[in-house]
């Protein structure tokens, strides 16, 4: 009988699991899409997409390393979104190797990415976003940044437009 119970347990997990994964992966998925679609909005300049993809308090927050120590920039959802509407330089952020964990509502995305004014390199570093699921999907609650303008590798995903 413990034989059975067992050999039932095991198939049960085998049948339970790639359902699991499937959800997981899904999540994944989605909170990495939550990301891109702001990165889009941002090369489009559209405020309102942008405000869209963020909950009522998200904060962002600029990191960089000086010979003075780390500057720190924080500013409101609002604030970056009002600013990236404007008109303006073409601007270009990417991502890639994403890494995310997710528990429940809450995820987190980490990733290096580039960023390109005008087809220029401007900086890169790493992005951290985090995001909450809401009934509309994943909304991003806050990014902190580094902001690196020297000793960057190149990207992965080649030149832009290339």
């Amino acid at each position: 009988m413990r034989k059975f119970g067992a050999t039932l347990l095991l198939a049960a997990a085998i049948l339970v699991t790639p359902a699991a994964v499937a959800a997981q992966d899904d999540a994944e998925a989605g909170a990495v899409a939550a990301v891109q679609a702001l990165f889009d909005a941002m090369a489009a300049r559209d405020g309102d997409a942008i405000r869209g993809l963020l909950t009522e308090g998200a904060m962002f927050v600029a990191t960089a390393e000086t010979a003075d120590g780390v500057q720190v920039r924080e500013s409101t959802g609002a604030e970056f979104a009002a600013s990236i509407g404007q008109p303006g330089p073409a601007l270009l952020e990417r991502l890639w190797d994403p890494h995310v964990m997710i528990e429940g509502p809450i995820a987190v995305v980490w990733t290096p990415y580039d960023f390109h004014v005008d087809g220029e390199f401007s900086h890169c570093g790493i992005d951290a976003v985090s995001l909450v699921h809401t009934s509309d999907g994943w909304k991003i609650s806050s990014i902190a940044y580094t902001r690196e303008t020297e000793g960057c590798e190149p990207s992965p995903l080649g030149p832009p437009g290339g």
